[in-house]
């Protein structure tokens, strides 16, 4: 955000008419302290450059505020790589507009629309940034705040979010009553109780620091806190509060597309839905790319029960599946596996591979539109079921033939070798080893 507000608010403050004495009532009066724990957060535009959203969420970050434009002309050169690696590390996030009052409202309320596209899930009400006032009196910007507001609540059916300070909102835009959105305070500061803008009675954020630290993320950073827990947060996004992703079982289970366990990101016209194929009757295809960077991807989260080795098998209709090198990362037990799949193969279930898994959560398997195949091609990539099955190891007990040479093999034998093979998957899968990549 802008460190301007903050001057403003101060310089207002201490240069208008009221007394002093009068000032520090109202200060008072308006002073609310939060409900108890809160969350902690960020907000970004371009000037943080490249994050490492990884290294974020581990240093406790939980969600996002993104910056999609200063005004109608400056769309935020970072806006789309930040919003697809937020939702591709699991963290909730939101999208905010530099509101600029003497610009057409209506056009920047779409350019902020069109950023982020139809609201996924895990995303936060969209927030309009009010602290310019573009030279006009309070009524007018009041206004034009409102028209923001209505025509964007309109098109996503909940309320955005307004970010302010107490000074600004108060003088600069003369207090209106838009207390059915949520509060994003502004206010930099050590005290532990904000003081928030009339006529709002509570705050929902607070940004209380520009100059925070993050692992991941260069530089100072703003930094909020959400008053309230987790779960209150989850209950103001888009989706309300997510359903939870099940616990597979100790023989494991399925996820299919239309699953609480899968999450499809992305710019979701690009994410095209099918009800007439693929297990269960639907799937989720897109365009694949030659592009460096994943646009849409899928991802099948695991919760699994008990550990185990277990195959892994994906859903591919021969309807729609076309990509001849989909590349799968499973991420499991703390190391990111690559396979490489001929979508194509089979008309139906195809063992991706098999792989030792952990108890709990923290693992997935990921498809990403970008396998290397032109977009001129229009080549189709699908999403659809994950099947997760324990394979149950027995000891094979003394060897009955140990003269026997391991490099014998009768004319009826494989030797591990034969196509779609477990053995020949195993190799691969060791092969594969060292083809790793962070997500």
């Amino acid at each position: 955000m802008n460190r301007a507000l903050l001057f403003a608010t101060f310089l207002v403050g201490c240069m208008g008419d009221a007394p002093t004495e009068s000032v520090s009532k109202l200060e008072q009066q308006a002073t609310v302290c939060g409900s108890g724990p809160t969350v902690k957060g960020v907000d970004v535009s371009y000037y943080q450059g490249t994050i490492d959203w990884a290294k974020a969420k581990a240093d406790g970050v939980e969600y996002a505020f993104i910056r999609a434009s200063d005004g109608l002309n400056t769309p935020d050169t970072k806006f789309d790589l930040n919003w697809r690696e937020t939702r591709a590390k699991g963290i909730l996030h939101g999208a905010y507009q530099y509101f600029r009052p003497s610009q057409d409202v209506i056009a920047q309320a779409n350019l902020l629309l069109s950023k982020i596209g139809t609201p996924m899930p895990d995303d936060l009400p969209p927030v309009i940034d009010v602290e310019s006032n573009g030279g006009l009196p309070p009524a007018t910007v009041a206004a034009k705040v409102s028209q923001w507001i209505d025509h964007v609540e309109a098109a996503i059916g909940k309320r955005p979010i307004i970010y302010t300070g107490f000074y600004f909102w108060r003088d600069q835009v003369g207090a209106p009553d838009e207390t059915a959105s949520p509060l994003w305070h502004a206010q930099y500061s050590t005290v532990a109780c904000p003081n928030i803008a009339p006529p709002w009675q509570d705050w929902a954020f607070w940004q209380y620091t520009d100059s925070g630290s993050v692992a991941g993320i260069p530089g100072n950073v703003d930094m909020n806190r959400f008053n309230g827990t987790r779960q209150q947060l989850e209950a103001m996004l888009m989706g309300g509060a997510a359903e939870p992703c099940a616990q597979l079982p100790r023989d494991g289970g399925t996820i299919d597309d239309g699953d609480a366990c899968f999450t499809a990101g992305g710019p979701s016209a690009y994410m095209r839905r099918v009800s007439t194929a693929g297990e269960g009757g639907d799937l989720l295809w897109t365009h694949a790319t030659a592009d460096a960077a994943e646009a849409n991807y899928g991802r099948w989260n695991l919760d699994l029960a008990e550990a185990g080795t277990y195959k892994l098998e994906v859903y591919t209709a021969a309807a729609f599946a076309e990509s001849t090198q989909a590349r799968y990362v499973v991420h499991a037990g703390g190391t990111d596996h690559e396979l490489v799949l001929d979508q194509t193969a089979t008309d139906g279930w195809q063992t991706l591979g098999e792989l030792d898994l952990a108890a709990g959560g923290d693992q997935w398997v990921h498809l990403s539109d970008n396998t290397g195949e032109l977009s001129a091609d229009n080549v189709q990539l699908v999403f659809d079921a994950l099947r997760v099955s324990r394979i149950e190891k027995t000891d094979p007990g003394p060897d009955p033939d140990p003269d026997h040479g391991t490099d014998e093999i009768d004319d009826g034998e494989s030797g591990g070798c034969s196509a779609g093979g477990s053995a020949g998957w195993l190799a691969a899968l060791a092969a594969l080893g060292a083809r790793r990549r962070r997500k």
